[in-house]
C-alpha cells in the first residue's frame, strides 16, 4: 500500500509542471497584444516571463439603498393599494354608467322599431327628431363600451397590476 501512496504523490507533485506552460506575447493581427500558450501564433517570440504577480480581484459589493423604515414602506404600500383599489372602483362605476345608459338607449331603439318617432330636448329646450339609424350606432357604440370594461375588470386590470409589480389583493 505504501508504494501505491508514494507513486500517488509523486504523480500530484509533478503535475502541476506539467500543467504549467510557456506563455507567449505578441501582436496581434488587430494590433492589440495577444498572450497566448500557442507558439505558432506569435512565430519568433521568445517565452514570456511576467513581471509581478497575478492578482485576483473580487467583485466590488453592490451598494444596497439605504432601508427605508418599515413604518415609511407600510405607508408607501397602502398608497398603492388604495390608488389600485380606487382604479377598479373608477372602473366599475363607468361599467355601471354604461349599463345604464344602454338600457335607456335599448328602450329608445324599441320605439323606433315599433315605427315611433323619437324626439330629443337639446340644452335651451329645443326638439329635434333623432334617427333611428343614430339611436342604433349609439347602442352598438355602448355594447362594445360595455364589453370593453368588462373584458378590463375580468383580466385587463389585474394583468396591469401584475406588470405594475403590485400584489393582486390591492385590487380585490
Amino acid at each position: 500500500m505504501r508504494p501505491a501512496a508514494l507513486l500517488l504523490l509523486a504523480g500530484l507533485a509533478l503535475a502541476p509542471a506539467a500543467a504549467s506552460a510557456e506563455l507567449y506575447r505578441c501582436q496581434g493581427k488587430d494590433g492589440k497584444t495577444l498572450f497566448t500558450s500557442d507558439r505558432s501564433q506569435c512565430p519568433g517570440a521568445s517565452a514570456h516571463v511576467p513581471s509581478g504577480s497575478v492578482q485576483r480581484a473580487r467583485p466590488s459589493p453592490v451598494p444596497r439603498p439605504p432601508a427605508r423604515p418599515a413604518a415609511a414602506h407600510a405607508i408607501d404600500e397602502e398608497a398603492e393599494a388604495q390608488a389600485w383599489r380606487a382604479k377598479r372602483s373608477e372602473a366599475q362605476a363607468s361599467l355601471r354608467e354604461t349599463e345604464a345608459r344602454l338600457r335607456v338607449l335599448h328602450e329608445v331603439a324599441g320605439w323606433c322599431n315599433r315605427g315611433h318617432e323619437i324626439w330629443a330636448e337639446d340644452r335651451d329646450g329645443l326638439r329635434h327628431g333623432v334617427d333611428c339609424n343614430d339611436v342604433d350606432a349609439q347602442e352598438r357604440a355602448m355594447r362594445r363600451e360595455q364589453k370593453r370594461l368588462e373584458a378590463y375588470l375580468d383580466e385587463g386590470l389585474e394583468d396591469e397590476c401584475r406588470r405594475a409589480g403590485c400584489l393582486p389583493g390591492w385590487i380585490r
